[in-house]
């Protein structure tokens, strides 16, 4: 076998061959299998080969050979890189602390590279190092420790600038320690905070947005792919566009979701409070407290069906609650949209007076599966009231 895969001739079983001497090295104590992989993996081999052998190392999590794949991670073939930075994740409880800094380092530098999988992973792994100083800096918060937790923040924004996650929890931070205008402008900065302005003239509510009071509302065109398996801040695959904007009366909320195929829209839920949350459908979780804690929350699907509850905590919904106002949907060539307008003067809706701050996120299920958000959320799916992004009546 090692024989066959050091020969041209036997290329096409090569991938097969690295496959059975792997397993064959979890069973067979014989360093000539290890020095083989090593060899192959450095480039001794074509680069799907290379791609294989890293990715097969990381799943088994061989650390014998963690030095060999932060090697490969810097492969001049982009899908080596990609299967030895995704196998080093999977290997990273058995790397020493020296490697473990070399591999945070190699991810920060690969945040940059060519290939689009290296830096989708670089990004995981860089905001697994932020997590971490975040989850430290939440626990000196609660120790009124807030030196020591301002300095864990600004280490997590050192390693990673653009972390979406590091900057609201850095801007959050001012804000509930009386800097208030360091932590908007922050969250400002990062778009995880909407100006929602004053509309000379409410829109009608009839689906199409094409009003005048709507090219003068606040407009958001960047969501976020929430994953359970990590936090990183990816780009959702779907475009999405939402407007925002308010009178005396009410609140004004539109929608454009931009899909190739608008006749393929999932459409279960025909009634009122009906389970909708499987549909192609928009989702609204609104903080009118600004205390972290209880929302409304409320979907519409593409045929307008609305379902509405408060939440007097994640997951905890009174459906007795329902929101005054009017929804209206649209279907086009390539999108669909929704306009709605949430009423003021009601349960837990008064009306905002100038520079009021609202806990606000927006989330749109595409065909019931990529669930991509206004603001990325880390605790509780998208019922994560302390992660919520932040509205401010102008």
């Amino acid at each position: 076998m090692l024989a066959a895969l050091e020969s041209p001739r036997y290329a096409a079983a090569h991938r097969d061959l690295v496959d059975v001497l792997i397993s064959l090295m979890m069973r067979v104590d014989d360093a000539r299998i290890e020095t083989t992989l090593r060899q192959l993996l450095l480039g001794a081999a074509a680069p799907p080969i290379r791609a294989r052998i890293a990715q097969r190392i990381g799943l088994i999590k061989h650390a014998t050979l963690s030095d060999a794949m932060l090697q490969a991670a810097n492969d001049e073939n982009g899908d080596v890189r990609f299967r030895a930075l995704q196998g080093l994740a999977n290997m990273e409880a058995k790397l020493s602390d020296a490697q473990k800094d070399t591999l945070g380092e190699t991810a920060r530098r690969l945040l940059r590279d060519a290939h689009a999988d290296v830096r989708m992973e670089a990004m995981i792994q860089v905001e697994n190092y932020v997590d971490r100083w975040i989850r430290q800096a939440e626990q000196f918060e609660l120790q009124a420790e807030m030196a020591k937790a301002e300095s864990l923040y600004t280490r997590a924004l050192n390693h990673s600038p653009n972390s979406k996650q590091g900057n609201y929890r850095l801007g959050r931070f001012y804000l509930d320690s009386d800097r208030k205008e360091a932590g908007l402008d922050l969250l400002r900065r990062y778009g995880m905070l909407l100006d929602v302005p004053r509309l000379v003239r409410a829109p009608e509510v009839d689906g199409r947005l094409d009003e005048l009071a709507w090219q003068e509302s606040a407009r958001v065109d960047s969501f976020f792919q929430y994953s359970h398996n990590h936090k990183a801040a990816l780009p959702s695959e779907t475009k999405t566009e939402l407007y925002m904007g308010y009178t005396a009366e009410a609140l004004f909320i539109g929608f454009i979701g931009h899909d190739d195929h608008p006749d393929s829209l999932v459409v279960k839920t025909r009634e009122a409070d009906g389970t909708i949350w499987w549909d192609d459908v928009i989702e609204l979780f609104i903080d009118t407290n600004f205390d972290h804690q209880s929302y409304i929350h409320l979907g519409v699907n593409s045929i307008a069906v609305i379902s509405d509850g408060w939440c007097v905590k994640a997951h905890e919904k009174d459906m007795s609650w329902n929101a005054t106002g009017q929804a209206a949907a649209h279907v086009g060539e390539n999108f669909w949209s929704v306009e709605y307008r949430l009423d003021f003067a009601q349960d837990h809706v008064l009306q905002p007076q100038a520079d009021r701050v609202w806990g606000f996120n927006f989330v749109r299920t595409f065909r019931g599966s990529e669930y991509s958000q206004w603001v990325r959320t880390y605790h509780s799916g998208g019922h994560s009231p302390q992660d919520f992004g932040l509205l401010v009546f102008r």
